[in-house]
């Protein structure tokens, strides 16, 4: 059987300070910081001592990362940004997944395979099997597995290819990938995830897809 442990978050962190950046840094610069810290802080890279350094980082992106969870998480820190217009229509907030790692569902996806936790299902898809519980409290998920990339070396299969060491003239490589996914609380049954973030030069985007299993009721 395969058996996890649930990382919490420490609510009193800055989520802001983690990142290293102030309350005004807008979209595209927070992705720009959160793709060098990923980099830096990843266990694939870091070794498993940054492990916790990561899921810290993974967390606090993923709420400055959506404008509702963001100006959600500024009222309770006590900050203002943005302006006081109100929207022109109402925005239904999204729930977002907490900071909580559904160990269970991480790991290589091998083994997660093999656990019959995961099931290659149509075209790019990989399904995730979550229990009753796991779905109504969401939380994050990482799962480790090989991926094509366009080899850095040459970028492509054409004239330089045929001579490139690394590729050997193929065009691509297959690296490490780690898909960080974000499972918002009350996710339902075919809710389709995507990673937060790609490896440069990735051939195919990997998709999830959640499937729950239903609660047992006893006799």
């Amino acid at each position: 059987m395969c058996y996890g442990l649930l990382i919490i978050l420490d609510p009193l962190d800055d989520y802001y300070a983690l990142l290293g950046v102030d309350e005004g840094t807008d979209a595209a610069q927070l992705r720009r910081v959160w793709r060098r810290l990923a980099l830096r802080w990843h266990p694939d890279h870091a070794g498993p001592g940054a492990t916790a350094m990561f899921q810290k980082l993974s967390a606090a992106y993923e709420v400055l990362s959506d404008e509702v969870a963001r100006a959600s998480y500024d009222r309770r820190r006590g900050t203002r940004t943005g302006t006081d217009t109100a929207p022109a229509t109402p925005v239904t907030p999204r729930r977002r997944a907490p900071g909580v790692m559904l160990a269970r569902l991480c790991g290589s996806l091998k083994v997660l395979l093999s656990c019959g936790v995961a099931r290659y299902a149509e075209g790019d898809i990989i399904e995730l099997f979550l229990s009753a519980r796991e779905a109504a409290q969401g939380g994050m998920i990482t799962i480790s597995m090989r991926v094509p990339v366009r080899c850095p070396a040459c970028g492509t299969r054409d004239a330089r290819a045929a001579s490139c060491a690394r590729c050997e003239g193929q065009g691509t490589v297959e690296e490490l990938f780690s898909a960080w996914l974000a499972v918002p609380p009350e996710v339902a049954d075919g809710a389709i995830l995507l990673p937060s973030a790609l490896l440069p030069g990735m051939i195919r985007r990997v998709r999830f897809r959640t499937r729950v299993r239903p609660l047992r009721h006893k006799v």
